[in-house]
C-alpha cells in the first residue's frame, strides 16, 4: 500500500461508503419524523 494512488482511491472508496452510510441513516430518521404523526393518528383511529 506504498502506492499513493492506491491510497487515495481507498480513501475515496472509505469516505464514499461513510457518506452513504450517513446518508441512509438520515433518510432513515428523516421519515421515522414523518411517519410519527401517521402512526399517531392509525392508533387513535384504532382506538375509537
Amino acid at each position: 500500500m506504498q502506492n499513493p494512488h492506491l491510497r487515495r482511491i481507498s480513501a475515496l472508496c472509505a469516505a464514499r461508503s461513510l457518506a452513504y452510510l450517513y446518508d441512509m441513516s438520515a433518510f432513515a430518521v428523516l421519515l421515522r419524523l414523518e411517519l410519527h404523526p401517521h402512526l399517531r393518528v392509525l392508533k387513535r383511529s384504532q382506538a375509537t
